[in-house]
């Protein structure tokens, strides 16, 4: 007998029928198949690793030992550049913090200091984000570590796993790439789960999960 859903539970579907719309239905089996088709929080006094990659509306601060006047701390701004003083605007966004910290040393070796003792830390940051919605646990905005990936499967386990009534071999992730295209997957997670063979699928931030309920 199929499941008759109640009102609140139509508008809901309704709502997520909206979100993900039409284009782009799932395909395929197996772990993760695709076809054509974010809010933020602030994080702060979080300490990242060299690798983590600097990004519009950071905060970091910049010391030069023994130049004091040179020392500041300052936010990324919208074009992705911070105004240093004696060196003018620098591009940092899309760097990684060493990538950073190396660029500053070697603007300031090359005209105004020699060999400067530069040090570059993130004190504040937009943590990268992603949505969990439907038969989870406590279905809402999960925060995607600063400096590693996060897994499908640990994601889930942050919103209180799927639900007896959800259906975790239908759940769909949406997507938006880089160059701006939207897509939606559909991934069969109780194969992730079961089979040590099938890889676990790394989540973008901006992604939408939605985990559907069972059809009994």
């Amino acid at each position: 007998m199929r499941h008759l859903p109640s009102l609140f539970a139509f508008n809901f579907l309704f709502c997520i029928t909206a979100l993900f719309g039409q284009d782009g239905g799932p395909s395929g089996a197996g772990g993760a198949d695709s076809s054509q088709s974010s809010s933020r929080g602030a994080g702060i006094g979080m300490v990242v690793g060299s690798n983590y990659v600097l990004k519009v509306s950071d905060v970091i601060e910049i010391d030069v030992y023994q130049e004091g006047d040179l020392n500041k701390s300052v936010r990324i701004e919208g074009d992705g550049t911070v105004a240093l003083a004696l060196v003018g605007k620098v591009k940092l966004a899309g760097m990684t913090v060493a990538e950073g910290k190396a660029l500053i040393t070697q603007l300031y070796n090359r005209d105004y200091l020699v060999d400067p003792q530069i040090s570059l830390l993130v004190v504040s940051f937009s943590p990268k984000v992603l949505h969990i919605l439907g038969s989870v646990g406590s279905p809402g905005v999960v925060e995607i570590p600063p400096d590693r990936d996060l897994t499908l499967t640990e994601a889930l386990s942050m919103v209180g796993g799927v639900t007896r009534m959800g259906n975790p071999k239908t759940i769909k992730i949406k997507r938006v790439d880089q160059d701006g295209r939207s897509r939606q997957m559909e991934v069969n997670f109780s194969k992730i789960v079961q089979d040590p063979d099938v890889k676990d699928l790394v989540l973008n931030e901006g992604d939408t999960i939605w985990v559907p309920e069972r059809i009994i």
